[in-house]
């Protein structure tokens, strides 16, 4: 039987199984000693030792690891492995993921360590240019490391003001994004973005526009990372889109069907919310949902999916990770889709969007008191205005974006609908 270790930090919790009936499942079984203590693995199944999770809440779990769309056929065309094919993904890519889950060959050495070549300046972007026209990621042939996601990436690790290449399991440290042709202002875009969350206070993660040669990029901490000396500690996460237990074959079952709103394997904000409140000291994540709910209105982020909103499991609990691809979309000319990933207050489009509809939301989760509630988006809604006040965007990023932010946050503020201003 094909059988993967599978690890929580440095920690054997049991073995990953292929399916033997389909390829796009695999099986998980408990090591006996293993009783899901802290840090928690996952929201989307419980841990009972001595009988295996659910199949299918197993393989969305760790399916939710793997890359999206072009990228996950890209990375299994080079490793001759089918798209669908999970337990194939995960033994080729598994090494290093998301969060501080690993998936590791049983035949490993006991001395493991890992390898990283430092990168010169000129191979950083031919990296990020082959990640761009290969959509793999910029990996290598040994590579275990793969990342969620569609936009284009090269993970690297950042040891003493040097970029390195981690080989085989070697974690990363850092994302670097490319500026791509086709839409050369996103990156700043999302820069500015940080630099507003950072001001804000709802994320810590350092991040800085680069030059490699004439290829500008975007280099973006990595929360779930830690250096220590030489080392990478792992923080465990997961996004919502594998807590709520998502189909991860489909790219669509991140966001809430604006036909169907209550379509079912569909997340909304509200199941987000009612899944926040249920964890322990969940009204404080839930809290913090919130506030994450009321930036991504604020700034016009319109793919604020459930695969963009994670999880930091820890040994002292659960909280919601920094808000993190976070983009202001609603400024790219030609590419606007006013409708959000969810609904707020049962309302998709963004311009129709109120202090009300982000207060209904926020209450029909049944976890915030109605009177905090208000308090709660009207702290953040001073928080962005104070943001948007000292914080400049970069010059190459879409223009009069903190205009916009502060006439989205005015109408919020004032009852009225976000609505659109006057050319």
């Amino acid at each position: 039987m094909e059988t993967l270790d599978l690890y929580l930090h440095d920690r054997r919790i049991g073995a990953v199984h292929r399916d033997g009936r389909t390829k796009h499942r695999v099986s998980i079984e408990w090591d006996p000693a293993y009783q899901g203590n802290a840090p928690t693995l996952t929201e989307s199944f419980g841990v009972i030792p001595g009988r295996a999770p659910d199949t299918e809440l197993a393989s969305n779990f760790l399916g939710g690891y793997t890359p999206e769309g072009n990228q996950r056929t890209a990375l299994a065309a080079k490793r001759d492995v089918d798209i669908d094919d999970l337990y194939g993904i995960l033994s080729e890519f598994g090494g290093s993921i998301a969060g501080a889950v690993t998936l590791r060959d049983s035949d490993e050495a006991v001395n493991y360590h890992p390898a990283y070549d430092e990168l010169a300046e000129r191979t950083v972007a031919s990296r990020l240019q082959q990640a761009i026209d290969e959509h793999d990621l910029g990996a290598r042939d040994d590579s275990r490391s793969m990342l969620s996601g569609f936009q284009p990436k090269l993970l690297v690790a950042r040891f003493d003001d040097a970029w390195l290449e981690p080989h085989g399991r070697a974690h990363s440290t850092h994302i670097l994004k490319p500026q791509l042709q086709s839409r050369p202002e996103v990156i700043f875009n999302e820069f500015y973005s940080h630099e507003l969350a950072r001001h804000a206070g709802l994320s810590r993660f350092q991040s800085a526009m680069r030059t490699a040669d004439t290829m500008n990029y975007l280099a973006i901490e990595r929360f779930d990372r830690h250096v220590v000396g030489s080392s990478v500690l792992l923080h465990h996460q997961e996004d919502l889109a594998q807590a709520l237990g998502l189909d991860w074959r489909n790219s669509d079952a991140k966001f809430q069907d604006h036909r169907l709103p209550s379509r079912k394997g569909r997340p909304s904000a509200r199941l987000i919310g009612e899944l926040l409140g249920s964890i322990p000291g969940g009204g404080r994540v839930a809290e913090d949902w919130l506030r994450q709910l009321v930036y991504h209105v604020a700034i016009g982020n319109n793919d604020a999916h459930a695969k963009n909103v994670a999880l930091l499991h820890l040994t002292t609990g659960t909280q919601l990770t920094e808000i993190y691809d976070a983009v202001p979309n609603l400024f790219q000319d030609g590419r606007i889709d006013w409708n959000l990933a969810f609904s707020v207050g049962g309302i998709f489009d963004h311009r129709k969007l109120s202090l009300e509809a982000l207060i209904v939301e926020a209450l029909s989760w049944g976890v915030l008191p109605r009177q905090r509630t208000p308090t709660i988006i009207n702290e953040t809604f001073a928080a962005i205005e104070s943001a948007v006040r000292e914080v400049a965007p970069p010059d190459l990023a879409s223009k009069r974006m903190p205009e916009r932010i502060e006439w989205n946050v005015s109408r919020l503020r004032s009852g009225a609908e976000i609505s659109r201003p006057k050319k």
